[in-house]
């Protein structure tokens, strides 16, 4: 069995298509990863935090409006002496060394979590920076 090999020109227009849709990928997969975030987000830290703007405390603070906000500082909650006095803000930095060891990245906080997997740290941070914002 033999097999012949095609060949095709790539036209302008059909390297336009291409391109297009190269392009728009990330948008059309957005609502996906936004989707697994928010599902990792619920699955991790829902429990004890919500991101609703007029939802009070939990057993942590809201993180509505986390991203941007000076750590210790959410009205309604009684921080431990280390997180109001750590004077660190809310980034994509700090947000991953928080979730990558809370206790190793601020000793004497009483919240204790450690996510090893870079990928569920990412998209809960995506998540807290686009569906928790003000």
């Amino acid at each position: 069995m033999t097999h012949a090999l095609h060949t095709r020109t790539v036209t302008p227009a059909l390297a336009a298509r291409l391109a297009l849709a190269l392009f728009a990928l990330p948008v059309l997969m957005a609502p996906a990863a936004a989707a697994e975030g928010e599902a990792l987000f619920r699955q991790q830290c829902g429990t004890c935090h919500s991101v609703k703007r007029d939802d009070g405390p939990r057993a942590g603070p809201s993180l509505h409006g986390v991203v941007g906000r000076k750590a210790g500082s959410a009205a309604d909650y009684e921080y431990s002496d280390a997180l109001r006095k750590a004077g660190i803000t809310w980034d994509t930095a700090t947000l991953e060394r928080w979730l990558t060891n809370s206790n190793e990245f601020l000793p004497g906080s009483v919240m204790n979590y450690r996510q090893t997997n870079d990928t569920v740290r990412r998209e809960i941070i995506r998540f807290l920076q686009t569906s928790a914002a003000d």
